[in-house]
């Protein structure tokens, strides 16, 4: 097996790592102990905005006229017709292609207009006349429609950003905390973050959203014009064509038209630019939620060696000169372990972890699942991803999504030793060099060790720390750790949903009710989590924190329950 990604690019800048100790002060001793250059965020980052008004407290900001407030679509003939087309419908699809376009007249007579929003459309799509012809498309088809019927964004407008009318104060928080620890590069300066969108299967669609949004939190904020589209033009020497690309790398359509301007400044950019020059200039790199399978190229060469770009992010960061920032899904590219990428605790427990490159939801529909692999399967990249974590594998909204399953059979399947699940409303930050980390925002981030599996079950010991803790990650274990005295309480009903809620957590509860074993069942599954000696409980904001527990995890199909 290859060299892991992180070791090389650890042996690449391991003399620059040398020179820092012994000579120049680096930014870490400039500022304080509290550096933390990685940055891991449980969930995309979603504050108040003029296209996301539901997450505002108030909206008289909004200025519509100035301000991109909605996308819409057009459903005369002119756009739809070019969604019909052939070339867009394989020969087993063409029946719902015809079903399609009676629905479509069927709404255009309905809304009595060309042009409606995206919304309205969604909407009145859904609705009980044509509702049977959503309930037939894949994730895909749906995506492909919407593209091809969306229309251009004006130049004159942009996306409009208020921090401080969000409903809720911890998505800004976390923002900040990025901004913060860039400021820490730049000795107090305004920090430069680049921001990077390629993990999006419309990667120009919020480019103006991050840009804004960094700017309201007091960053200089740019947009690097990397994806998987830029990647296989340049690799074809083809970039006159990135549009053509994005179709069929990306499953994206009509965005050189939607996004116009973007589209002009990324073709520029596949033509001539240079993203490790980027990276260069940059105090942070902010890596937007998205696709794993979309982002994972950009960092690893076919031979799954690190490319240029890797190995730039990689010496600065080891210069301590740049901030790297993950979101959701981003989150789990940056590790050096096996890379997940997709998938349920549910299947994950009953049919193991693949290696494959992840489904699309609702592949069965259009036939477009991997072989033996179904929208729920959980995959995995055996060699990692980007391999500046080189700890554990990385999950992303563990709590919520109920992922400590699929987290659980990827580690085992793998054998790391170390695998390590942030919820949402969290950031975990960490110092690469020393190992010592934090925890903020609201919830809590889930440290599973020595995970084991049969063939229908999978087993670790597990801390779970809430935010506000810290400590230091030392080769496979937790050292140093301090729990957190105190946090926000999670307003959401207990639930025994642990398969894709945070049922995990609210059984958890009841080991620092002085209980040494919780059993929980969910349709054919079992949870079980052991207490007793040993094991350490402090709450916190009335969750649980543990230290040395244990947590089983059984697809049961014999038993009746």
């Amino acid at each position: 097996m290859r060299t892991s990604i992180l070791t090389t690019c650890l042996a690449l800048v391991a003399g620059v790592s040398a020179s820092l100790s012994s000579g120049t002060t680096s930014a870490q001793e400039q500022s304080d102990s509290d550096f933390f250059p990685f940055i891991a965020i449980g969930e995309p980052l979603e504050v108040c905005s003029s296209m996301a008004w539901q997450r505002c407290n108030e909206t008289d900001w909004i200025d519509t006229d100035a301000m991109r407030s909605d996308r819409y679509v057009n459903l005369s003939s002119a756009y739809v017709e070019r969604l019909l087309d052939d070339k867009n419908w394989t020969p087993m699809r063409r029946d719902v292609r015809d079903d399609l376009r009676e629905a479509l007249d069927l709404l255009h007579q309905r809304m009595k207009q060309d042009v409606i929003s995206e919304r309205v459309f969604l909407e009145e799509f859904t609705r009980r006349a044509t509702r049977y012809m959503y309930d037939q498309l894949s994730e895909r088809e749906w995506n492909m429609i919407i593209d091809y019927l969306e229309m251009r964004v004006p130049d004159d407008v942009s996306y409009g950003v208020n921090l401080a009318a969000t409903k809720d104060d911890v998505q800004p928080e976390l923002l900040r905390h990025v901004v913060s620890q860039a400021r820490k590069v730049t000795a107090g300066e305004t920090p430069h973050v680049l921001v990077l969108t390629a993990g999006q299967r419309d990667s120009l669609d919020k480019v103006n959203y991050y840009l804004q949004s960094f700017a309201a939190a007091g960053a200089d904020a740019s947009w690097l014009p990397l994806d998987a589209a830029v990647l296989a033009a340049r690799g074809a020497d083809a970039c006159e064509e990135l549009d053509a690309y994005r179709e069929t790398v990306m499953d994206s359509y009509r965005r050189d038209i939607v996004h116009a301007d973007l589209h002009l400044r990324q073709l520029a950019f596949c033509e001539a630019g240079d993203a490790v020059d980027a990276v260069r200039n940059a105090d942070a790199i902010y890596i937007a939620d998205g696709s794993p399978d979309l982002l994972r190229p950009l960092f690893v060469t076919q031979l799954n060696e690190p490319n240029s770009f890797a190995i730039g992010i990689a010496e600065r960061v080891a210069e301590e000169q740049l901030v790297v920032a993950a979101a959701g899904a981003a989150v789990n590219v940056m590790t050096s372990k096996a890379m997940i990428s997709a998938g349920t605790s549910r299947e994950a427990l009953k049919d193991g972890a693949h290696s494959a490159r992840m489904p699309g939801y609702g592949c069965g529909k259009d036939d477009t699942c991997p072989r033996g692999l179904n929208e729920n399967s959980t995959t995995y990249h055996p060699l990692g991803g980007a391999g500046l974590f080189r700890w554990a594998t990385l999950d992303n909204q563990v709590g919520e999504e109920g992922r400590h399953g699929r987290l659980l059979r990827v580690a085992a399947t793998n054998r790391v030793p170390m695998a390590v699940g942030i919820d949402a409303s969290t950031a975990l930050l960490v110092n690469l060099k020393s190992g010592d980390f934090k925890v903020v925002g609201e919830r809590g981030v889930f440290f599973a060790l020595g995970a084991q599996q049969n063939e229908r079950a999978v087993a670790a010991s597990f801390h779970y720390l809430m935010a506000g803790a810290t400590g230091t990650l030392s080769g496979n274990e937790l050292t140093n750790v301090e729990l957190a005295d105190s946090a926000k309480v999670v307003q959401e009903d207990p639930t025994t949903n642990f398969l894709d809620g945070r049922g995990m957590y609210d059984a958890l509860r009841l080991l620092c009710n002085e209980r040494e074993s919780i059993e929980v069942k969910q349709e054919q599954f079992v949870l079980t989590l052991l207490g007793g000696e040993g094991v350490t409980t402090q709450k916190a904001g009335a969750e649980c924190q543990v230290m040395n527990a244990r947590i089983g995890m059984q697809y049961a199909p014999s038993k009746s329950f």
